[in-house]
């Protein structure tokens, strides 16, 4: 059976992402086994320090105990990526770009020599080929003809595409901005996800 990670950031109280991931629950019931990353309860470690010293000078052959110990946060969300057929990232919009939290993760799998490679005579290679990935998107503003850039869609499309992952956005934009069409914007969404479903796990 197809394997989804599905990784949520849905800290608000009636959120409107976590409506999309339900909706995507439901439409998934019996196509597919599920793992669940809710980043609200389990955030990722920052890159701070220790930490990241010893991601980018440290050789993993090598590590004591108590850096494997210090590491063991980042090493699993790097796997759960790795054991996965299809992710599943559902998020809001944060001041135009994706939440500290979320971003955390991002920074968390995109791993040298785990998720992707330089390769001689190529250049950056992606390591995950054959993985698909779903962004789950919602904003209050609706970004259209405003000429306001949000840099949400091109910073995950561009991380998963880095690491070898075709992905498709679902946007559930404009749910603050138009308030009167909340439910025509859900409604789509939802048709969305129904779609690419049938897409992805036909």
């Amino acid at each position: 059976m197809i394997k989804t990670l599905v990784v949520s950031y849905t800290p608000r109280t009636g959120s409107y992402t976590k409506q999309l991931v339900d909706e995507f629950i439901k439409r998934t019931s019996n196509k597919t086994e599920i793992t669940f990353l809710d980043l609200v309860q389990s955030p990722p470690d920052l890159l701070l320090g220790d930490n990241l010293n010893l991601i980018w000078s440290g050789n993993p052959a090598t590590y004591t105990q108590d850096e494997q110990k210090r590491l063991s946060n980042h090493f699993q969300l790097t796997q759960q990526v790795l054991d996965t057929d299809v992710i599943v990232l559902a998020s809001p919009m944060y001041n135009f770009s994706l939440p500290a939290t979320v971003k955390a993760w991002v920074d968390a799998i995109v791993v040298n020599n785990k998720t992707f490679a330089y390769v001689e005579g190529i250049g950056f290679k992606g390591l995950c080929e054959g993985k698909k990935a779903i962004i789950l998107a919602v904003a209050g503003g609706g970004y259209k003809n405003e000429g306001i850039n949000e840099y949400f869609s091109p910073t995950i499309k561009t991380n998963f595409a880095y690491i070898g992952i075709p992905s498709k956005q679902i946007s559930a934009f404009g749910v603050t901005q138009y308030p009167e069409k909340v439910d025509v914007i859900l409604t789509k969404a939802k048709e969305d996800i129904s779609k690419i479903v049938d897409d992805y796990y036909s």
